[in-house]
């Protein structure tokens, strides 16, 4: 049987700065296909994507944008009223309080879902005779999908990666997203980022729980260690977009009580990431800091910018303080340099983050025990075995060469029974065993920070 052609539907990738872990993923999973075709939702006119060798189309996002989007979107969100089922979502709407919210939510996933439907129908001369559909996020376009599936009789196998704010209904403005009973129950499979958005979902769905999975992002091996502090101040690293739920005045705040406690402890914190709270950040940490205390803020970094950092700093450990996660790429990126890990227990960050590779915390961790975690790095002698751990950590559960071959075979639908995660797979490369200084890996375009 021949391989597949996959059309994957993105946010902005190959556009913008997001979504870069997208690119280790295609390049495990471009041998499995006989090829892909990118479809991003979004872009900015006359801005330059990152190198692709894929194709691009964009033809859905151009639907979304000019001047003639106004009339579509109300063309489209008539024409949903009338084809797609609705009033179900409408009457738990009507059941719930946030009920604008709500409504804006429903009309939104309408009209996106029959805008895409469109653009579908628009592509159909240029379909594959065996293609895979595959939406990186929950979104409601996936509604679309299943439509046109639906009544043109095609033979497209249509599937889906869950995140975090795409997932999660609490995260919404009005705790509700958009179709999300009808796309559980049509899609062909779910493919959950962790385990506990996996189980997530089954709780919401019990009838299509067969249909959920876990298929774990990952990160390429960096082939490097970074190496630990011999000496010196306390050194701290995070990376994160800097918005109110990541929470970083608490480690602002875990840095002010540790030096409190310990006159003669200097610390050293390296940010990574911007966003519009840095300079409140920057400036807060300015008035609660001491002058033994030094803060290095970054800024936007790009992955090959990060491992060069990991390659030449040392640190101690890496910290996420988030109210909310998926599974933070940060922290598969620094497990994968050897770094311990200190984090909060939200969503999936303690599939990552344990007793062996480091701390997890509380979610909602005060000031206090943020500081004493900290503190138990202090003694970098016991704390080399959290570095080992958290490197066999990432090499079993985050590794992308082994993760993305697993998925490769989930996204054509040969994959989703008997096989483990965590297994070694054959086809993987071994990984090597790296060193503490040497020159990073493949250089790849920018990166969320967090």
């Amino acid at each position: 049987m021949s391989a597949p052609h996959l059309l994957m539907l993105t946010s902005y990738y190959p556009y913008g700065q997001g979504e870069t872990f997208v690119v280790a993923e295609l390049e495990h999973i471009a041998p499995a296909f006989a090829g892909i075709e990118l479809v991003p939702s979004f872009y900015t006119p006359g801005e330059l994507p990152r190198p692709e060798s894929n194709p691009v189309n964009l033809g859905y996002a151009d639907t979304r944008r000019g001047l003639l989007r106004v009339p579509r979107m109300l063309l489209s969100l008539l024409q949903a009223l009338v084809h797609y089922r609705w009033v179900g979502d409408f009457g738990h709407i009507l059941r719930r309080g946030h009920r604008l919210d709500n409504l804006k939510e429903l009309v939104r996933a309408l009209y996106r879902a029959r805008n895409f439907e469109r653009f579908l129908a628009e592509r159909a001369g240029r379909a594959k005779e065996s293609e895979v559909m595959y939406f990186y996020w929950l979104v409601p376009e996936i509604a679309g999908a299943l439509r046109y599936r639906a009544t043109t009789g095609a033979g497209v196998r249509i599937v889906c990666r869950a995140h975090r704010g795409d997932l999660y209904e609490d995260l919404k403005p009005g705790g509700y997203a958009g179709l999300r009973r009808g796309i559980a129950g049509g899609v062909d499979d779910i493919y959950c980022i962790s385990d506990h958005g996996t189980r997530y979902l089954a709780a919401c769905f019990p009838q299509w729980r067969a249909k959920f999975h876990m298929a774990r992002l990952g990160v390429n091996d960096p082939g490097l260690l970074n190496p630990q502090p011999a000496g010196g101040p306390l050194r701290i690293v995070s990376c994160a977009f800097v918005i109110a739920s990541k929470r970083l005045h608490l480690i602002v705040d875990a840095i002010a009580r540790l030096l409190e406690a310990n006159p003669a402890l200097q610390v050293h914190w390296t940010h990574v990431g911007d966003g519009p709270l840095l300079d409140e950040i920057r400036a807060y940490a300015a008035s609660r800091l001491d002058e033994r205390a030094r803060c290095d803020f970054k800024g936007y970094q790009t992955q090959a910018q990060l491992a060069a950092l990991y390659r030449e700093e040392a640190f101690d450990f890496i910290v996420n303080v988030s109210d909310s996660e998926g599974i933070p790429v940060s922290l598969m990126e620094a497990a994968a340099a050897g770094l311990p890990l200190v984090a909060t227990d939200v969503g999936g960050s303690g599939e990552i983050a344990n007793a062996s590779t480091g701390v997890l915390l509380p979610a909602d961790a005060d000031v206090a025990a943020i500081a004493n975690a900290f503190a138990r790095f202090c003694d970098r002698g016991a704390a080399r075995s959290w570095r080992q751990a958290a490197r066999a950590h990432w090499d079993a559960h985050f590794n992308a060469a082994r993760n993305y071959a697993r998925f490769a075979r989930q996204l054509k639908g040969s994959g989703n029974r008997g096989e483990h995660e965590g297994r070694h797979d054959a086809a993987a490369p071994a990984t090597r065993t790296p060193v503490a200084v040497h020159a990073a890996g493949p250089v790849e375009a920018g990166r969320p920070q967090g």
